[in-house]
């Protein structure tokens, strides 16, 4: 797994899944959420080296993601999300992350995600990734969602699985 693919698959974990045994919340009240998010290589990739250290580059990826423990948010479910993050890479070891996502819900609403963290490799290859992520927003039921939690990945045979929790607020 090379980093570029490491750092858009954290990216999306910072993102979130079901937690599908609650109840709804009423307007206003906070309830958690955790789930499993599952990327593949990023679709579009670039990096560019810094030039001033050995390992030192900006890169740049966006991919598709399937949650494969869906994220349930006012009894709607997530199918998929698109990331577009942005990684430093500091040497062959360490790496900041930053994306935004787009959740799709299984009615067409989405839900709007930042993310920001760190993640480590080892030979180039993501052994861990972990951060916080926070709700933008989103469309329909989702318009104005609120909340925040973290996030962890790692890598699983040439995917990338993040687990996510986290609590967000109704409107």
């Amino acid at each position: 797994m090379t980093i570029l693919r490491l750092f858009f698959a954290i990216s999306i974990a910072a993102t979130l899944a079901a937690a599908q045994d609650q109840p709804q919340p009423s307007a206003g009240t906070t309830a958690k959420v955790s789930g499993t998010a599952q990327c593949p290589q990023p679709t579009d990739s670039h990096a560019i080296q810094v030039g001033d250290h050995p390992g030192h580059a900006y890169s740049i990826a966006q991919e598709a993601c399937t949650w494969t423990k869906s994220l349930e948010i006012e009894g709607l479910k997530s199918k998929d999300d698109t990331t577009a993050a942005f990684t430093e890479v500091y040497g062959n070891n360490k790496g900041r992350d930053h994306s935004s996502r787009v959740i799709n819900m299984d009615n067409g609403d989405k839900a709007y995600v930042h993310t920001q963290g760190t993640d480590t490799f080892k030979d180039q290859k993501l052994e861990s990734g972990e951060g916080t992520w926070s709700f933008a927003g989103g469309t329909g039921k989702l318009k104005g969602l609120k909340g925040k939690g973290t996030y962890k990945c790692a890598p699983e045979g040439d995917n990338v699985n993040c687990d996510v929790e986290g609590e967000y607020t109704s409107k």
